[in-house]
Parts: structure tokens; C-alpha cells; sequence
């Protein structure tokens, strides 16, 4: 065997050696990689008929490993607005949560605000909501992000529209709002939304006892002008 062609050989063995060190690194470092749960897609949450009632309605749904809803549980009630947001969240589709690459049952919070036409925030009810309690768990489950400060959007001035945006929120290891994502809604009232949302104060989510960066559903119902 020539001398150049053990050299070959020992190179080809140490970039072979290389890839498969450079394999297992990135094994390692993707083992037990957790994505939460997050909103996939969602429709109007219709605003009960007959009413002014503003306020937040906060659900946490269960979801199976296809990301489909298993159960949902009311964590902050408001009549009459509850069943709306309930009814309307079983025809949302969402992401399963997934470790290892492989998708897992875990839990989904999502709170629901009914907005009160409040044009730069000067009528009533523009002011702060109240905060859902909080949701705890064994310590080993997924618990999402919870909300510790929440107000209400400032309707645009000048515009007639209504209807729902629905957003998926990222909120990191610190508790701050990490990425904003507009699942569905329309402008002007998409601004108005990440604009208040970003202002709100979360918790961050917890992962096997662990502090993890995590993702919650908002969605805001802004009502017609009733004046």
C-alpha cells in the first residue's frame, strides 16, 4: 500500500470518526427536546346576543397526542360569555405538544376577552381584567404559561369593525412575551390586539418540575359599537 493511500485512509477515518461524534452530539443535545402545545387554526367566537357583558374567559384544554380536544375545563368564568368561548374553541385545531420528536397528550391555555367598544380607551370597562387563577400540576405534566396581567385592547378609533382575533403568544423562560402570531382576525383590529397583548405579564410555563419557554392562546372578541 502506497503511503498516499494510508494517508487517504486515516483521513477518511477520522472524518468518519468526526460525523459520527458530531451524530451523537446532536443526539444528545435534541434528547428530550419539548415543543409545546400550540393554536393551529381558529373561527369567529360569536358575542352573545342581547348582552354588554365584557370580561375573560379562561379554559384550559386537554389535547390527545394528535392535537385533538379531549376535554376542556373553565378556570375563570364569565356569564353569559363562557359558552360562546367554549363552544366556539372545540372547533379550533391545534398542534400537539412534542417531545423527542414524537407528539404527547398535554394541556393548552386559552383565554378568550370579550372587549368592550372602548375607541383610545375612554369608556368603560377599558381598564385592567382580572387575572385567571392559577393552574398548578404533579409536577412531572406540561402547565402552560399563565396570565398574571391582563388589560383590555383599545378598540381603533375611527373603524366599525368587529369580530374575533385569535393569537398564539410565546412566552419565554422569563415570563416575557417572546413572538406574537395572528392565527386569525382581521385589521385594524389584528394590531390592536398584539399591541395590548404585549403589554399583559405572564408566568412562564413549567415542564417536569422545570421552568420552559411555552405557548398560550389569547383571542379577542371586539363588540360592535351598541351606542
Amino acid at each position: 500500500m502506497t503511503k498516499a493511500r494510508r494517508i487517504g485512509i486515516l483521513v477518511g477515518m477520522g472524518l468518519l470518526s468526526n460525523l459520527a461524534s458530531g451524530t451523537r452530539a446532536w443526539g444528545q443535545a435534541n434528547a428530550g427536546k419539548f415543543a409545546p402545545p400550540d393554536v393551529a387554526s381558529a373561527t369567529d367566537v360569536a358575542y352573545p346576543v342581547n348582552t354588554t357583558t365584557t370580561g375573560m374567559v379562561s379554559l384550559v384544554l386537554s389535547l390527545d397526542n394528535g392535537g385533538r380536544v379531549q376535554n376542556v375545563q373553565v378556570v375563570a368564568d364569565t356569564l353569559p360569555l363562557t359558552a360562546a368561548a367554549r363552544a366556539s374553541v372545540q372547533n379550533w385545531t391545534f398542534h400537539a405538544a412534542r417531545e423527542n420528536g414524537n407528539g404527547i397528550g398535554t394541556n393548552l391555555p386559552v383565554s378568550v376577552v370579550f372587549n368592550p367598544y372602548n375607541p383610545g380607551g375612554a369608556s368603560r370597562g377599558s381598564g385592567a381584567l382580572t387575572p385567571p387563577p392559577v393552574v398548578t400540576g404533579n409536577g412531572r405534566d406540561y402547565v402552560g404559561p399563565q396570565i398574571r396581567l391582563a388589560s383590555y385592547a383599545f378598540y381603533p378609533t375611527n373603524s366599525v369593525v368587529n369580530g374575533t382575533v385569535v393569537l398564539s403568544v410565546g412566552v419565554d423562560a422569563s415570563g416575557h412575551v417572546s413572538h406574537v402570531k395572528v392565527v386569525y382576525g382581521m385589521q385594524p383590529l389584528n394590531d390592536a390586539a398584539v399591541t395590548a397583548v404585549k403589554q399583559w405579564g405572564f408566568q412562564a410555563a413549567t415542564q417536569g418540575g422545570h421552568i420552559v419557554a411555552g405557548k398560550i392562546c389569547i383571542a379577542f372578541v371586539f363588540q360592535r359599537n351598541l351606542s
